[in-house]
C-alpha cells in the first residue's frame, strides 16, 4: 500500500512538472441565472445555465520551439451547470479541440473551431450579443462553430486583423456536407472598434448552401459607448431569410458597474413576414475580477407566426405557449470564471 502510495504520489508530481513546463491552463466559466418570463399565456419561474457566457470548462497552452514561433492548442467543453449534463451529448469537447502555430507572421489553427460570426458577434451591441437582453442573440440564424477547420489569423497592423477558414466537413472535402467558408475582418483604435464576418456552410444532407454576415461598430466617449450592429441569414433550406438591425448604448458608471440598453428588429424578407422586434435594459455589478452579478429586463415582440424566445449566450430560452406569443420578463445571474 505504501508503495503504490509512493509511486502515486510521484506520478503527480511528474504531471504537474510537465504541465507546468508546457505552460497548460485549466479555465473555465461558471454561469446561473433564474428568470421571471412570460411565454405567452402566464409567468414561468425557472432556474437556467449560460445566459451571459456559455459555462465551460477547459484546458489549453502553448510551448515556445524558438525563433519567436509557439505550438499553441485547447480542448473546451460546454456544461449545464444547473444539472451537470454536457452541453453537446455525446461531445466531450463540443466547443473547441484544436491544436495550431503561431508567430510574429500569425496564427494557423486546425481542429473544431469558433465560427467568425461567433466570435465578433460582441462588437454588434452592448450587451456583447449575450443574455436575454441582447437581440441579437435572441434574433441571429448561423452555424456557432464547424469541425474539420483549417484557420489562419492575420497579426494586427494599424488596428487591422484578418481571418479565413475553410472546414473539410463532416465527411471530408470542401465541397462535402458541413464544409464551409468563413472571414472576418476587425478593426480596433482608440475609441473606435468595428467588425465584418462572414459564412457558408453546407447544410447536413449537402442540399444547400447556409450563409451568414455580420457587421456592427461602436464608438467610445468617455464612459458612454454607443453600437451599431446588422445581421443577415439566408438560409434556403428552411425558407429563411432575414435582417436584423440594432442600436444600443452603453453606460460604465464605475469600473464596476456598468448599465446598458438597446433595440433590435428582424425583418423576415419572406412572404410570411414573420418579424420581431425587442427592447431591453441590463445591469451588471462586479463583485470581484471573476466574479459579476447581472440583471436584465426584456420585451421581445413576435408577428404572426415568428417564433423567437428570450435566450441567452448558450440557453435556448423557454418556450413560447404558441407560434407569435411576444416573451417577456426579467432574468438575475451570476457567473464566475476560474
Amino acid at each position: 500500500m505504501k508503495l503504490g502510495r509512493y509511486a502515486a504520489c510521484a506520478a503527480l508530481l511528474s504531471c504537474n512538472y510537465a504541465h507546468a513546463d508546457s505552460g497548460v491552463t485549466l479555465y473555465g466559466i461558471v454561469d446561473e441565472f433564474f428568470q421571471y418570463v412570460n411565454t405567452g399565456n402566464h409567468y414561468t419561474a425557472a432556474v437556467g445555465s449560460s445566459s451571459e457566457w456559455a459555462s465551460r470548462f477547459g484546458l489549453k497552452g502553448s510551448e515556445d520551439i524558438g525563433g519567436g514561433n509557439k505550438v499553441n492548442f485547447q480542448l473546451e467543453n460546454g456544461f449545464n451547470p444547473n444539472n451537470g449534463t454536457f452541453a453537446s451529448t455525446g461531445q466531450m469537447f463540443n466547443r473547441q479541440a484544436w491544436v495550431g502555430l503561431s508567430g510574429n507572421w500569425g496564427e494557423v489553427r486546425l481542429g473544431r473551431q469558433n465560427s467568425p460570426v461567433f466570435y465578433d458577434q460582441g462588437y454588434l451591441d452592448a450587451f456583447g450579443a449575450s443574455t436575454q437582453a441582447s437581440g441579437f442573440s435572441n434574433l441571429m440564424t448561423y452555424v456557432v462553430r464547424t469541425s474539420n477547420t483549417v484557420s489562419y489569423q492575420s497579426p494586427v497592423i494599424a488596428g487591422l486583423q484578418a481571418g479565413v477558414y475553410a472546414g473539410f466537413g463532416d465527411a471530408g472535402g470542401l465541397r462535402s456536407a458541413g464544409s464551409s467558408y468563413q472571414a472576418d475582418l476587425q478593426y480596433n483604435s482608440g475609441p473606435i472598434a468595428a467588425t465584418v464576418a462572414w459564412q457558408a456552410v453546407k447544410n447536413a444532407t449537402n442540399s444547400s448552401t447556409d450563409t451568414a454576415v455580420e457587421a456592427g461598430a461602436s464608438y467610445t466617449i468617455q464612459k458612454a459607448t454607443i453600437y451599431a450592429g446588422y445581421a443577415a441569414s439566408r438560409w434556403t433550406d428552411i425558407n429563411l431569410n432575414v435582417n436584423v438591425y440594432g442600436i444600443s448604448g452603453k453606460y460604465q458608471f464605475t469600473p464596476t458597474v456598468f448599465v446598458a440598453l438597446g433595440y433590435t428588429a428582424l425583418h423576415d424578407k419572406t412572404a410570411a413576414a414573420d418579424n420581431a422586434n425587442q427592447i431591453a435594459a441590463m445591469a451588471q455589478y462586479d463583485l470581484s475580477k471573476n466574479t459579476s452579478v447581472y440583471g436584465t429586463i426584456s420585451y421581445l415582440t413576435n408577428h404572426n407566426q415568428a417564433s423567437y424566445t428570450l435566450a441567452g449566450s448558450a440557453n435556448p430560452g423557454l418556450p413560447l405557449a404558441y407560434p407569435g406569443a411576444s416573451p417577456h420578463g426579467i432574468s438575475i445571474g451570476m457567473f464566475h470564471k476560474f
